[in-house]
């Protein structure tokens, strides 16, 4: 288990042992002090051992339901009502009887005593027993509410981690679905240089070699911006051997945010996308590729001509690449980021746009 993990545990240990000191002090002591305060043969706090007696009572009530009562039975599937209303209504008879008995040994009927009628006696006897019952459903109260609260924090832990531990599998899950897309694509490149240029078909395997290494042996949820840049780079180095009729301008200008974090893989779809719709357009537009750091967010922009293509003859994995970064967005920011494209005449233009910094939350539970 992580250290931070442990001091966590350790501090919500130390701070409900607090609470619940805290709780019987107010609720449970402190009103027999008063109590005793108020009578008028007290000599000194604490001589009566029947204050304990009650105290003890209390609480034996609060961590009963605490422990034991709420968790067997509100805890459970079926919410086991009538189970929980039974025992406590057992707990409150019994808590008052003792209380009752407690209170006639401890505190035997003085002479003035027997100077009352009878129905104030039952009077006095009643409001006791009365304020007795009151606090054993106080603790009984206290006891579900707390115990409650913790149960739900627990549920409400265990379905974040839940939720965390889904969108990490689904962030690989779309990763693995990137991988072999982008070799696809890679391989189709070298597969039309074969023919025309052997000499450039092995410079390309070997440079998509040091491509696949940097995917393979970078399987992290973070890296450095600058070697993203660097992997846009060699990509682009890659697609102008195939490309060697078209242009290509390429920007990065990241300025002094190399450091800076980012999930890996995230700005190539959008290039690989401006590639492959810009190589069959009939124009010689450049594929404009650019890569900057401002207002603090970093913001990738493609754009290239392209041919448009009729809905029906579109292959199946047409825009896996953008719909899957779509997603990717989704997960890791949570709306603070965005991925627009459009269409000026035949130009079709593509902007991401990211925090600076991953989302603490998404960084942490998808490591």
């Amino acid at each position: 288990m992580p250290e931070n993990v442990t001091d966590q545990n350790g501090r919500s240990r130390f701070t409900s042992g607090v609470a619940h000191f805290i709780f019987i002090l107010i609720i449970f002591v402190l009103p027999e002090l008063v109590m005793t305060i108020a009578l008028p043969y007290k000599r000194s706090i604490g001589i009566f051992p029947g204050i304990y007696i009650k105290t003890v009572i209390y609480i034996i009530a609060f961590y009963l339901n605490y422990s034991l009562i709420v968790t067997n039975t509100l805890g459970r599937p079926g919410r086991r009502i009538g189970r929980f209303v039974l025992y406590n209504v057992l707990i409150l008879i019994g808590g008052i009887v003792l209380c009752y008995i407690s209170s006639r040994i401890c505190y035997p009927p003085r002479a003035h005593h027997h100077t009352l009628s009878l129905w104030q006696q039952v009077l006095k006897s009643t409001s006791f027993i009365l304020r007795d019952g009151v606090m054993i459903v106080l603790s009984i109260g206290l006891a579900v509410a707390l115990r409650l609260s913790a149960m739900w924090q627990d549920i409400e832990k265990k379905r974040q981690q839940s939720l965390a531990e889904q969108r990490a599998t689904e962030l690989d899950g779309l990763k693995s679905q990137l991988n072999p897309h982008f070799l696809f694509n890679t391989l189709n490149t070298i597969y039309a240089l074969i023919d025309i240029c052997p000499d450039d078909a092995k410079a390309a395997v070997h440079r998509l070699s040091g491509l696949l290494r940097y995917m393979l042996y970078e399987d992290v949820r973070s890296v450095r911006l600058a070697q993203e840049a660097d992997f846009i780079e060699d990509y682009v180095s890659l697609m102008r051997l195939r490309m060697s009729g078209r242009a290509v301008d390429i920007s990065i200008d990241i300025d002094s945010h190399g450091e800076t974090t980012v999930p890996p893989l995230l700005f190539i779809p959008l290039v690989e996308n401006a590639f492959k719709h810009g190589n069959t357009a009939p124009d010689n537009r450049p594929i404009a590729i650019s890569l900057k750091v401002s207002d603090g967010k970093i913001v990738c922009t493609t754009s290239n001509s392209f041919v448009a293509t009729p809905a029906g003859t579109r292959s199946k994995d047409s825009g896996i690449g953008l719909t899957n970064l779509r997603r990717r967005l989704s997960l890791i920011y949570e709306g603070k980021a965005s991925l627009r494209t459009k269409v000026e005449g035949n130009i079709y233009i593509g902007v991401l746009t990211i925090p600076l910094e991953i989302p603490q939350n998404q960084d942490t539970a998808s490591r």
